[in-house]
């Protein structure tokens, strides 16, 4: 299997202190508001609600999808993406498979991502955004619709993501097709740790102070904080209740204070496979991709995954867009297409980034029997289920995201 260094996921946690380094994401998109335009929902894009699952949303067109006749252009496409999050010899095929070239261009946080492409400073033609922010993207005229003709194999992904109605924060998946899946759990050293062991544990092997100096949790706000309030006992991800929050900031600080817990970008899929933790934060592709970080002459076997059962844990999936400045729309849909295609999606978890497609074609006995997962981390496998089940992270209004951030920039202070 492929080695590489960072994917997104990792990255991603950059973003921890990013509302303290850059403008927040809510003022970069508040300062590109556009005039409304009318759309096919009759609806304002400067009213569109924050979409949940039991309020879904269908986004306004902010234009009319290009023509499924529109030529092939020459291009270079040009990809951003968060940084190696795609397996390269993939789009050496797309090169080949349409003659063009492929600018492969990254970001290391969505607040960067966005505020390039708002000011021109970079002009893509495909776009990998997370879904909170899909309907500010849209009330911001900064994604386009898509051609759903030029977009087939969306077919080979889960129902929910393209039979009527749709995923609850893209209706009719009007701008957004599906990429990758993960969910939310903890990672730990099975040569440390027994499975039994981890499961009586739960979220407490983060605050349990055996494991003092050997704890990762994710440089994120938003997912650890989200963690904390699972780990004192609300299932409330989303919550605005600030005894919430304070209790969650509280709890961070404490295992940080007493336990020595790091805040890191990279503690599960590098550091833990190294033997720097024993337990930690993470994300479900992070485990599957720590494979590739062990030690030559350490097996596979000492990974281990827990996450909760289900409806008490979180589930989630990232995206591809169009911007609505794309030079190269038409290319752009053929690139959606062709990386929605049953085998490179599959081959571009398999080989690189350890973040499962939500393909129709995958089931978990195959991706054991295969070797893509190893057979300790069984719980890593996300399958539609999960979708209905769990509990997801939804864009927080601003007064409730400054919240969050406020406990958040009290947690960085001490780290």
């Amino acid at each position: 299997m492929a080695h590489h260094p960072m994917n997104r996921r990792q990255f991603l946690q950059r973003a921890g202190g990013a509302a303290i380094a850059m403008p927040s994401l809510s003022a970069i998109l508040a300062a590109c508001s556009k005039p409304s335009t009318s759309g096919g929902s009759g609806s304002s894009p400067s009213t569109i609600p924050i979409a949940t699952y039991a309020n879904p949303v269908t986004l306004p067109y902010n234009a009319d999808p290009i023509p499924a006749s529109t030529p092939i252009e020459s291009g270079p496409l040009v990809y951003y993406n968060w940084a190696d999050y795609i397996y390269k010899p993939e789009v050496k095929k797309f090169e080949e498979k349409f003659g063009v070239e492929v600018e492969i261009t990254t970001f290391n946080n969505m607040e960067e991502g966005i505020a390039k492409v708002e000011s021109g400073q970079v002009k893509p033609d495909v776009f990998f955004p997370t879904k909170t922010y899909v309907r500010r993207l849209v009330q911001n005229d900064l994604i386009q619709p898509l051609q759903h003709e030029l977009v087939p194999n969306i077919e080979n992904m889960w129902p929910v993501f393209w039979q009527d109605p749709g995923p609850y924060y893209d209706q009719q998946w009007r701008y957004t097709v599906p990429y990758v899946t993960y969910t939310w759990g903890v990672a730990y050293r099975r040569d440390r740790v027994s499975d039994e062991e981890l499961a009586a544990q739960g979220w407490d092997a983060l605050w349990n102070h055996d494991y003092a100096g050997e704890i990762s949790l994710y440089d994120s706000y938003g997912d650890t904080i989200a963690v904390a309030i699972l780990r004192n006992g609300s299932l409330e991800v989303n919550t605005d209740d600030p005894d919430l929050i304070t209790a969650a900031k509280d709890a961070i600080i404490q295992t940080i204070d007493e336990n020595g817990a790091k805040l890191t970008i990279n503690g599960t899929y590098a550091k833990l496979p190294a033997g720097d933790y024993t337990v930690a934060e993470a994300w479900s592709g992070d485990i599957v991709g720590a494979q590739w970080y062990l030690p030559k002459d350490v097996k596979w076997d000492v990974l281990g995954y827990w996450r909760p059962e289900p409806g008490t844990s979180m589930t989630d999936n990232d995206l591809i867009a169009i911007p609505t400045g794309a030079k190269n729309p038409r290319l752009a849909h053929e690139f959606i297409n062709f990386f929605l295609d049953e085998r490179v999606s599959y081959d571009n978890f398999r080989y690189w980034n350890g973040y499962q497609p939500p393909l129709t074609s995958i089931d978990p006995d195959k991706l054991i029997a295969d070797g893509v997962v190893p057979p300790t981390l069984p719980m890593s496998v996300v399958s539609q289920d999960m979708f209905r089940e769990d509990l997801t992270p939804y864009e927080l209004p601003p007064e409730d995201d400054q919240l969050w951030q406020a406990a958040w920039t009290e947690i960085k202070a001490g780290a």
